[in-house]
């Protein structure tokens, strides 16, 4: 092959060093939370094992909105079920709370699953553990209720219709769930450090409308005794530079919500898990939306059981992700024909985790135009997947065979 250029080497590229040449310093900024630490120095989380200071202005360190000095006049969110002020409330402060957007009994149905299913992940050891909450992931295969949420059927959440509006307003309509976990938190846990859940695209930031949305499910009366969330309000759109940083902040409020209610929150809002000050478990649900470009957190595609895809509607598949475009998801370069929509065969990857459940998915090799004729086409997962696709018409065959 002869002699590599200089230029090209190992070696010479290496010495080039970590200069700042093209968009190397903003890529490394680690903004925006840097400048979230740097211009508020009291929302430094504590270390792992150290004692917690009260009294001191640290951020955890709070109460709900109407006991606070710096909130308890303004008119933040309070729960209601008008889609006007929930509209406004999200656009002015970064999250509104949904009245009663899962019945009394529908929020029993959901806390008790959530509760049992913790309790014997913990028991068996296979529980996710971090010193301050059990995170409960894949909740999908985990209980029908589940799987209903994810679709927002009306006899599981209430409200499902308005959520699923409010969610298609504020990342479009074509949207796929990120992930749905329960966050469940431990008498005395140290707070999480502030942070937005739309860290997942830093340093970019979004200007015009949230990335990641979060439909939070309260199972129990949270306040400032048992933990609940901390929020910036505002902080979505305000107290930033018009580089994208952040200057000063006002301190965060814990949320205070009844059992029931539902909270909408967009992704660039400052928020973090607060002290558990009660003595018994707290349970939320986070169920978090993203546009289809983005890459989910749970990979639902690998993820979800065999048996819950069986009975799985083509609206749920549609939110897992399973529908391919020539922009995303594609195998083997089916997806190609797809558009992104609900019961689009021309993209419908539920085909091809069939076939891979089935223990018989061949994927297509080196070919070469000598051993052709010795190639097992119908063996092909390829030319099985390729029958059905509606975009395979007449005219592109005649297209095909042009070639030849």
């Amino acid at each position: 092959m002869g002699d590599v250029p200089a230029e090209f080497t190992t070696e010479a590229v290496a010495a080039l060093g970590d200069d700042d040449t093209l968009y190397s310093r903003f890529q490394r900024s680690g903004e925006p939370l840097r400048s979230l630490l740097d211009n508020n120095p009291w929302t430094k989380p504590p270390r792992a094992g150290q004692e917690l200071e009260w009294g001191v202005g640290n951020y955890y360190d709070t109460t709900v909105a109407r006991k606070h000095p710096a909130w308890q006049d303004v008119d933040l969110p309070s729960p209601t079920k008008d889609i006007t002020q929930l509209r406004s409330d999200l656009y002015e402060w970064g999250y509104c709370l949904i009245e009663d957007g899962v019945s009394a009994e529908q929020t029993q149905r959901l806390r008790d699953r959530v509760a049992d299913q913790a309790a014997a992940e913990r028991h068996l050891g296979i529980a996710h553990v971090s010193p301050a909450q059990q995170h409960l992931w894949a909740l999908v295969n985990k209980g029908d209720v589940f799987v209903e949420c994810m679709t927002h059927e009306p006899h599981a959440v209430q409200a499902g219709p308005l959520i699923e509006r409010l969610l298609d307003e504020l990342v479009g309509p074509g949207w796929n769930h990120l992930s749905f976990i329960s966050n469940i938190s431990f008498p005395g846990c140290h707070p999480q450090g502030l942070h937005q859940d739309q860290l997942l695209l830093a340093p970019y930031t979004t200007e015009q409308a949230p990335v990641v949305v979060n439909t939070i499910y309260i199972l129990q009366d949270v306040d400032e005794v048992n933990g609940g969330t901390l929020v910036v309000p505002g902080s979505h759109r305000g107290y930033r530079n018009p580089d994208g940083t952040f200057g000063k902040i006002p301190p965060p409020i814990n949320l205070e919500a009844p059992a029931g209610t539902i909270v909408i929150k967009d992704g660039r809002t400052v928020h973090g898990g607060a002290v558990n000050k009660s003595d018994e478990l707290r349970y939320i649900l986070t169920d978090s939306a993203i546009p289809s470009w983005v890459r989910q957190q749970e990979n639902f595609l690998l993820t979800i059981r065999p048996e819950v895809l069986a009975n799985a509607s083509e609206k749920f598949l549609w939110r897992a992700g399973f529908q391919a475009t020539a922009s995303s998801g594609m195998v083997e370069g089916y997806g190609y024909f797809g558009n992104g929509r609900a019961d689009d065969a021309n993209g419908a990857l539920i085909r091809v985790r069939n076939l891979i459940d089935a223990g018989g998915y061949q994927h297509v090799g080196e070919l070469s135009m000598a051993t052709v004729d010795d190639v097992d086409l119908p063996a092909l997962s390829t030319w099985e997947l390729q029958r059905d696709e509606p975009a395979r018409t007449a005219a592109y065959q005649e297209r095909l065979a042009a070639f030849d």
